[in-house]
């Protein structure tokens, strides 16, 4: 998979130490078809945008936000993975560290 971080301020994002983002829900990121906002365990905003010029996930918001860059089809593919988790009545547990390591549905 090939992700690149647009992105990184090691000192200012605890993330980036191997950690579990855990969704909880996916919620329609306004009138964006391929745009959602991820509630999760964390307390920065998360969004998987599959729409806009730079695809990917962010975390964070303005000069605070990071993304991982994602392939249109890589992109779509983790935004249904998210979907058949949460329709399964799991969540979906998405690893990073300084790309996405891993994502799959968990407890």
């Amino acid at each position: 998979m090939k992700i690149v971080i647009l992105l990184i301020l090691f000192l200012k994002f605890p993330i980036l130490n191997a950690e579990d983002i855990v969704v909880r829900k996916m919620l329609k990121d306004g009138s964006l078809e391929r745009s959602f906002v991820l509630k999760t365990n964390l307390d920065e905003k998360v969004v998987i945008d599959c729409q806009s010029f730079i695809q990917g996930l962010r975390i964070g918001e303005y000069e605070r936000a990071f993304t991982f860059l994602l392939e249109t089809e890589e992109c779509e593919g983790l935004q249904n993975r998210i979907k058949g988790s949460l329709k399964r009545g799991f969540f979906h547990c998405i690893q990073v560290h300084q790309e996405i390591e891993s994502d799959s549905a968990c407890y």
